[in-house]
Order: structure tokens, then C-alpha cells, then sequence
């Protein structure tokens, strides 16, 4: 297993240790998904020993982690399930949203994600791929630039022009090199692609031969803008573009829109449906 280290965009220094390592330690379990020891937490997130033994206790202790003697192991409890449910309940009641991605990976054999906006940032919050997956570089937490990323343009789309320049103009104000600075009026003319055709196709951007296909999730069914995600080999990106933009959508239809007179939200998938906020 590949040490997670420090997600990409993070601000260490204003984060502290302890807090971060908590979290980080909920992300791993949801990846690897059964019993670990001590040993196998502290190798893959790279953490002393020591520390991580302390942190499990104190979870266990808390609640949030059960603890088998006999195994050595760690696994989490009901409880970490029972966190945030009520939050934007279309999406996470009865795990629908995770049924969700479910069906989008197994239907497409793609890297199957969840990404949300951080401040100048997309960030990946769940994460779905095969262990054996070329899209190593991607993991739960990590963060890409709003402006140059599929998921973070789909996620600037509901941004207004107005918005999208203030942010451009401060982003590029920082700027180390001509490299890295934000073209304005190219942004401007995809933005407004993303708005008409519902979502983002990006390719190569940050691996080579890889590609991804970002989808934002209707803004009915969520507080905040989500997009999903999903990604792969350029060429198969390429080829099967449209498939698997009718996959996500018919899987969104299928887990997260009840029937009109259900008392759930009825969303359409017609082009143009992303539309940004007022100047």
C-alpha cells in the first residue's frame, strides 16, 4: 500500500497534527475496508508507531474504532457510520449516495469518485478504484486547483463570470511562473462549454494517459455543489465518453431522484442544467 502522506494542496500550517491524523486514520479504514493493526496503519499513513497506537486507543475509547484482542486489530464502529447523516438527506440517507457509486464503478470498471469545493480547490471526499489501478496518484483528501482540473471547473461552473474572474485574478496574482498563470478568456469559453453540455472532460492533465469525466450532482439534491467523478485511461475516456456520461446520470436517476409526489426532488439531466450563480 502506497504511504498516503500529505494530500496535495493542503495547508499544513493550518492544520494540527493530532486532528489531521484522526481523520486521516477514518479515510484509511474506508479504503481498505476491514481489520488492520497497528503496524499496517502506522506504515501507510506514515506515522511513528507509538503515535498511531496512541490515536487508536483513544478512538477506540471514544467509540469510533472496536478493538479485537485476540487479532490485534482495529475496525471502525456503527457510530463513524452514524456521523453526518443527516446532512443533505436525498444524498445520504439509506446510503444511497454510496449505492450510487457503487453501480457507476462496477457499470464502468473506471476510478469512481466524489470531489468538493475547498476553498481554491476541488478535493476528493470518496474514492473508488481497483487495487491494481493506474490512478495511484489519486486518494481520498487530496486537492487539485479549481481552475485546472475537470472536477474543479465543473465545480467553478456555478460560479458566475464575475466570481471566476475576482478568483483568476487573485490566483494568477500569486502566480510563481507565466507556467502556472490561469488564461482567462480560455477558461471563461470552457466554463461556459461545461454549463451547455452538463460537465468536464479532462485529459493528461496531471499523469499522463490518464483522463477523467466530472459530472456535478444536481444542485436539488445536495446543500453544496459535489461533482462525480470518474476516471481511466485516456483512450478509454475518449472512447466511451458518452457511455459512461449516460451511466452516471442514469445511476444519479436511478439512487438519488425519487418520483415526483414521493417528496423528493425531480431533476432533470437536459444540457445547460448547471447554471451559475447571480453576479
Amino acid at each position: 500500500m502506497l504511504m498516503r502522506g500529505s494530500p496535495s494542496g493542503r495547508d499544513e500550517a493550518h492544520v494540527v497534527k493530532s486532528a489531521v491524523r484522526t481523520l486521516e486514520i477514518l479515510e484509511f479504514f474506508d479504503e481498505v475496508r476491514q481489520p488492520t493493526n497497528v503496524v499496517t496503519v502506522s506504515e501507510a499513513l506514515g506515522y511513528p508507531q507509538s503515535s498511531t497506537a496512541a490515536l487508536l486507543r483513544s478512538m477506540v475509547a471514544m467509540g469510533y474504532l472496536q478493538f479485537d484482542a485476540k487479532a490485534r486489530t482495529y475496525l471502525p464502529t456503527d457510530r463513524v457510520g452514524l456521523l453526518g447523516n443527516w446532512i443533505s438527506p436525498p444524498l445520504f440517507e439509506d446510503g444511497a449516495l454510496l449505492r450510487m457509486m457503487r453501480a457507476v464503478h462496477r457499470r464502468t470498471g473506471q476510478l469512481a469518485l466524489i470531489a468538493a469545493r475547498n476553498g481554491d480547490f476541488a478535493q476528493y471526499i470518496h474514492v473508488l478504484k481497483q487495487p491494481d489501478a493506474i490512478a495511484y496518484h489519486i486518494q481520498i483528501g487530496m486537492k487539485r486547483p479549481l481552475a485546472s482540473s475537470g472536477a474543479g471547473r465543473v465545480l467553478l461552473a456555478a460560479s458566475s463570470d464575475g466570481e471566476v474572474r475576482s478568483l483568476v485574478h487573485r490566483l494568477n496574482a500569486y502566480a510563481s511562473s507565466d507556467a502556472v498563470r490561469i488564461d482567462l478568456p480560455e477558461l471563461l469559453n470552457e466554463l461556459t462549454a461545461i454549463r451547455r453540455r452538463g460537465y468536464c472532460v479532462s485529459k493528461n492533465r496531471v499523469v499522463d494517459n490518464f483522463g477523467s469525466i466530472a459530472i456535478r450532482l444536481p444542485a436539488e439534491l445536495t446543500s453544496r455543489p459535489l461533482v462525480v467523478g470518474l476516471g481511466g485511461r485516456t483512450n478509454v475516456i475518449e472512447e466511451r465518453e458518452s457511455d459512461f456520461v449516460a451511466i452516471v446520470r442514469e445511476e444519479i436517476a436511478r439512487h438519488l431522484v425519487r418520483p415526483c409526489g414521493e417528496g423528493g426532488p425531480s431533476v432533470s439531466f437536459a444540457a445547460g442544467h448547471l447554471q451559475p450563480s447571480a453576479a
